[in-house]
């Protein structure tokens, strides 16, 4: 590794991308209740968050952080990552099933997944990745990686109340950080960042084009909701009593 992972280090990468999100947003006048639309993801997610992975992949290049980021020895406990990801994905697939697609059109379907996956990349690398890497080389206990990591990525969606959002940001913020911890347990659970990135990508894909589709939520995809966020902090509790401490990300 060519830059020594300290906390510092990670959390000056979190404080760039959200300074760059925030400048970036500020300077085109997203409002957040209208970021599904086509021309807001095209300049508002697209462009930056482009810019912002490229960033962070050359930075994982110079540092030589590119394998820790991304992958951990997994910890085999199949029931723990069960819970945590059959409410995911049953919210995923209920969102996905009740979208009416027609609704959307092709083409912004198109530009709405390229968004997300922007986001899923950029996100997880900065929380479950470097800032991630930074935390375990600095802190002796597995359960202060988790609670910080997660309280970041649950303050990086307070800025929303800039752009239109208000004291709703909050609830975003709380919210987020549930997500935040589920997200933890499926790239400490898997070992793999890459699957972390993915169910992002597709939680925030289907919950934008359901929004889009003017669709009622289901009953069944609020249950999976909420599903995942208790189903997050249970089997985190679980983990950190019971699994052994984390080694550093990408040791082996």
């Amino acid at each position: 590794m060519h830059i020594q992972p300290r906390w510092w280090v990670g959390l000056g990468v979190y404080l760039a991308y959200l300074g760059w999100v925030f400048a970036a947003w500020t300077y085109l006048g997203i409002d957040y209740a209208s970021l599904g639309a086509q021309a807001n993801l095209l300049r508002g997610v697209i462009v930056p968050l482009g810019i912002a992975a490229m960033a962070l992949c050359a930075f994982n290049a110079l540092a030589g952080w590119w394998p820790q980021a991304t992958r951990e020895p997994p910890l085999r406990r199949p029931l723990y990552l069960a819970a945590v990801l059959l409410p995911m994905l049953g919210f995923i697939g209920m969102n996905l099933y009740s979208t009416v697609w027609a609704a959307i059109g092709m083409e912004h379907v198109l530009v709405l997944a390229a968004a997300m996956l922007l986001v899923g990349f950029c996100e997880e690398m900065v929380h479950r990745g470097i800032l991630l890497v930074g935390l375990r080389h600095s802190l002796r206990s597995e359960a202060w990686v988790w609670f910080w990591s997660s309280t970041l990525f649950g303050l990086l969606h307070a800025t929303n109340a800039f752009f239109g959002l208000g004291a709703a940001a909050l609830v975003q913020v709380a919210l987020a950080f549930c997500a935040g911890t589920g997200l933890y347990l499926v790239r400490r659970l898997t070992g793999n960042l890459w699957v972390a990135m993915a169910l992002h990508a597709l939680w925030d894909f289907s919950s934008i084009a359901h929004g889009l589709a003017k669709g009622p939520q289901s009953l069944g995809a609020l249950v999976f909701l909420g599903g995942t966020y208790v189903a997050s902090i249970a089997v985190v509790v679980l983990v950190l009593r019971r699994g052994p401490a984390a080694a550093p990300a990408g040791t082996t």
